[in-house]
């Protein structure tokens, strides 16, 4: 075979294998990782809607949506319904960041009642090493400039990071990250005010699992 048509066999046959077993790995892994997100989201509920806030089954307890607009949404999402003596207490509403440095970030924001912030929890990200992924708990305690924050207490300019005037802080190197973070945190409490109604009326069902709501 002639060697100008040999090298470009070869480096074909060699791509076509990378390729396929860059998708044989995640194929393989995919299910794995999604296991992984739902007992990190399971352990997360804990903080989102601590026990004291609550009385009922909080994985029967739930309200399926796809919020593509506001919460970033790229497939339908549980939102976690915590009651107590029977009325609403507690909700956590997962969101999407797509503004993210380095892709999508995925948390899920504990909003009380009374439209208070309990917690803000990371459930995946792929932000630069050592800068963006600041915003993990385990590298930095960026997350709890949020517990107890609501729309009343600050005003929509404040509701950004310090480097566009806002109240956050920012993380020297890495303002895409925070930013994007922030402003999730706000549209998932826009979007409990605009739907309050309807989590207070699926408060009321004994089980809400496998309702749709777009």
């Amino acid at each position: 075979m002639p060697k100008m048509v040999k090298i470009p066999l070869i480096l074909s046959v060699v791509t076509l294998l990378t390729s396929g077993l860059l998708m044989l790995s995640e194929y393989l892994t995919h299910d794995k990782i999604e296991e992984q997100k739902k007992l990190l989201l399971l352990k997360s509920l804990v903080q989102l809607i601590p026990a004291q806030l609550h009385d009922n089954d909080l994985v029967e307890s739930t309200l399926l949506i796809h919020e593509n607009e506001l919460l970033g949404h790229r497939q339908a999402q549980k939102v976690y319904i915590g009651r107590l003596k029977g009325k609403l207490s507690v909700v956590a509403i997962p969101v999407t960041s797509r503004m993210g440095y380095s892709g999508d970030i995925d948390l899920i924001v504990g909003i009380k009642e009374n439209g208070n912030i309990t917690t803000v929890k990371i459930l995946e990200q792929h932000e630069t090493p050592g800068l963006g992924d600041l915003i993990l708990p385990n590298k930095s305690d960026w997350l709890m400039q949020f517990p107890n924050q609501s729309l009343n207490k600050l005003s929509t300019q404040q509701w950004q990071v310090k480097k566009d005037g806002g109240d956050f802080d920012q993380i020297t190197g890495a303002t895409i990250t925070p930013r994007a973070v922030v402003n999730a945190v706000k549209q998932s409490l826009e979007y409990f005010e605009n739907n309050k109604i309807l989590f207070e009326q699926a408060s009321l069902a004994p089980k809400m699992s496998g309702t749709n709501h777009e």
